[in-house]
């Protein structure tokens, strides 16, 4: 049986203010959640069905197994990690450069599709440890959808300073290209790196042909990236209501 809807009484002042923290914090876990886990989940899924399907010998059978175990371990970490992150601990160590080539060794390992970085002259050397964190979260889910539905054999990031005011990230790859029809709804995962990218005032543009390959590109303004902590993106602290 549906439970009735519970009818929002008007908030004010403080309590206004908390309710607006609790939906800032509903999105950030539905990105987080979706980012970590559930691709990774997907993935699974994806490759235990094309498994069953093939004919493999016992050593087919370890291997598989062994991958399976990996991915397990990635999404218990990827938990742990986010349960840290709500914590308010850093997430990501390294310079930004270094983990996303560390990221794409690892894709093209699993996945056998070629992975380059490529870091042209003018992308700073440093940027502030939440922008890291956000780009880091784009490049994973595109890196997540080439996987998934591309079919492609090479791909390519590339970091790049487009203007002297403006930074850009770039994900392309050479498969069988994506539905960009704008009149169809986004799917939570475009929402989720679109909605990291205009928390540091960019903005992510999808391009796309069929067998052409899918292009996901994201600007930003260079100095809210190289800012330490950027004033769009609040820190959000829970606080327990005091029973009156």
């Amino acid at each position: 049986m549906a439970l009735p809807l519970a009818v929002a009484e008007p908030r004010f002042g403080a309590e206004a203010g908390q309710a607006g923290v609790e939906e800032e914090v509903r999105h950030l876990l539905a990105r987080e959640l979706h980012d970590r886990v559930a691709q990774t989940l997907t993935g699974m899924l994806v490759d235990v069905e094309n498994f069953k399907s093939e004919q493999v010998g016992w050593q087919d059978v370890v291997q598989q197994l062994d991958l399976i175990q990996s991915s397990t371990r990635q999404v218990l970490a990827s938990i742990r990690q986010l349960l840290h992150d709500l914590r308010g601990e850093d997430a990501l160590g390294g310079s930004f450069v270094d983990v996303v080539r560390t990221a794409a060794a690892r894709f093209q390992e699993r996945t056998g599709i070629t992975t380059i970085v490529e870091v042209m002259d003018g992308w700073p050397s440093a940027i502030g440890s939440a922008a890291a964190m956000n780009l880091y979260r784009i490049i994973e889910e595109a890196l997540a959808n080439i996987r998934l539905h591309s079919g492609a054999g090479a791909v390519r990031i590339v970091l790049e300073q487009r203007s002297a005011g403006e930074l850009s990230l770039s994900v392309v790859d050479d498969g069988r290209g994506a539905d960009v029809d704008p009149s169809r709804p986004a799917g939570l995962g475009t929402i989720g790196m679109r909605e990291r990218a205009m928390i540091f005032g960019g903005h992510v543009r999808i391009e796309s042909e069929p067998e052409h390959g899918t292009a996901v590109r994201a600007l930003f303004p260079k100095a809210m990236l190289v800012a330490e902590a950027s004033p769009m993106a609040p820190t959000l602290k829970l606080t327990k209501r005091q029973r009156s």
